[in-house]
């Protein structure tokens, strides 16, 4: 089934729904994650969310290109590059839903946020505690909520069973329907444990909603950094401008990220 903006699809192998957050966020008509409270912390997060001092990770379906001006609790800046990932922009938007933001270079320091750099095994998992948090839409600046992830997929199938073909969209899972992202909390951030400011490490970005088969809200898809490391540390090294490189750290304690990687289970793809 599928309905107009936001888009909603089936999630493979569940009897849910995902719903594309097309909206831009801070725009008109943008809503509060559901469950979540107001905060002037985690200001690295925007559109996106800024892990160096000129780089951000977003999401590609926000559409950002280069000359558009990014804002954050940092202050705005112009992009002056952007990098999708490679088999980024299905029609679904599901599809490896995530971009690299090069922005204009502003004086002072920054300090490097921490990624988590371990990947997770296709499948549930015991309940992990994170935190949502929404990029500029709730109330005066952001807005942020606890709630956990139990559940990893590789594929995705965007009209469940249809003509389309499963994408690969490396999605963390909450099934939380009490607290869930909406339209306009695209490119937010989603941290490890239940913190209140952005020193914990950033798992992933707000990406969808879940929603049951009457098309009832019931949680929230992230999509997952970690499985597309390979392709962000190449595409940093390669862009000349200054060198800077995301901060990795081992976050997860289960499974081993080197364990998954022998095993082929990195992505699906070569980047």
């Amino acid at each position: 089934m599928k309905l107009q903006l936001p888009s909603f699809f089936e999630h493979l192998g569940a009897a849910t729904v995902l719903a594309a957050m097309l909206a831009a966020p801070g725009v008109a008509g943008a809503q509060n994650i559901v469950g979540g409270s107001p905060t002037t912390a985690f200001a690295a997060v925007g559109g996106g969310v800024q892990v160096t001092a000129d780089w951000v990770l977003s999401v590609d379906h926000l559409g950002i290109g280069v000359g558009s001006i990014y804002t954050n609790g940092f202050g705005s800046r112009v992009v002056q590059a952007v990098y999708d990932a490679p088999g980024s922009g299905s029609s679904s938007g599901a599809a490896n839903d995530v971009t690299l933001l090069r922005l204009a270079p502003a004086a002072g320091a920054f300090v490097s946020l921490p990624v988590n750099g371990d990947l997770f095994a296709d499948g549930t998992f015991a309940a992990l505690a994170v935190t949502i948090v929404s990029p500029l839409n709730h109330g005066p600046a952001r807005g942020f909520a606890y709630t956990t992830v139990d559940e990893y997929t590789t594929l995705f199938d965007p009209d469940d069973g249809g003509p389309d073909q499963p994408v690969v969209a490396n999605y963390l899972l909450s099934h939380d329907s009490a607290v869930y992202v909406q339209s306009g909390d695209s490119g937010g951030g989603l941290f490890l444990g239940q913190v209140s400011d952005s020193t914990s490490p950033l798992l992933a970005l707000s990406s969808a909603q879940l929603a049951d088969a009457s098309n009832v809200a019931s949680g929230s898809a992230f999509v997952l950094l970690a499985a597309y490391r390979p392709w962000i540390d190449s595409t940093m090294t390669v862009d000349p401008t200054d060198g800077q490189m995301v901060q990795w750290v081992s976050a997860v304690p289960e499974p081993a990220t080197a364990l998954l990687w022998a095993a082929g289970l990195f992505g699906l793809g070569a980047w």
